[in-house]
């Protein structure tokens, strides 16, 4: 992120699936508390934000089962996005292998709006190892492309929305308030957000320090 904010790119959302979403978030803190850089910094896990459109319902070519992983849902967005890369004849049926009641983990999209996200524990049902050695939480057979399409379609259409508000705070060139978004002064950071290469501009290798971060 810092490579990427030293080369002009002061606006940077990562796309993600659903796996991991705890690291990006904490690389996106530290990166703020540790540089305080102005831009705007977003993780977007996509199949969340249109889980409406993941959750089955009695509508023609929506999906049989809740979105969990490499599953009737995912492969259904694959054989729309890279069929020539789907075997469907590997298509494995498995399910995972709890120790504890269920009803208090969600799944990958939340659709079921349960207390805790899928990723907030340890020990309370075998590891993908042992209980899901297929490598698929689901019945990927009920797969197919048309019940993608609504799905992708909602996406495409979120993630331009999140693009254009964001260009249309901030244009290209521009950035949050420094002294609102950082623990710096605009005039520290002036040459810093000058177009690299460009005349005056400095790297950041060239900013102090500052935050908690350099306390420690």
């Amino acid at each position: 992120m810092l490579g990427l904010w030293n080369d002009g790119y002061r606006k940077i959302l990562f796309v993600n699936n659903h796996g991991q979403s705890w690291m990006l978030e904490s690389g996106i803190h530290e990166f703020g508390k540790r540089y305080q850089l102005p831009g705007i910094f977003r993780t977007i896990e996509w199949h969340r934000c249109v889980r409406e459109f993941f959750t089955p319902t009695q509508r023609e070519n929506s999906l049989d089962t809740v979105f969990v992983h490499a599953d009737e849902a995912e492969t259904a967005v694959a054989m729309l996005m890279f069929n020539d890369m789907i075997d469907m004849s590997a298509a494995q049926e498995a399910w995972p292998t709890p120790f504890l009641p269920d009803g208090h983990f969600d799944t990958s999209v939340e659709a079921n709006r349960r207390p805790q996200r899928w990723s907030e524990g340890e020990g309370h049902s075998a590891i993908e190892r042992r209980g899901t050695p297929q490598g698929v939480v689901g019945n990927p057979k009920l797969a197919t492309a048309e019940k993608a399409k609504r799905p992708i379609a909602a996406i495409l259409k979120y993630l331009t929305l999140v693009h254009d508000e964001i260009l249309e705070a901030f244009p290209a060139g521009q950035v949050p308030p420094v002294e609102k978004v950082t623990l710096r002064t605009a005039e520290q950071m002036a040459p810093f957000l000058k177009e690299p290469l460009s005349e005056g501009w400095k790297s950041v290798d060239e900013l102090p320090r500052i935050g908690i971060f350099e306390k420690l």
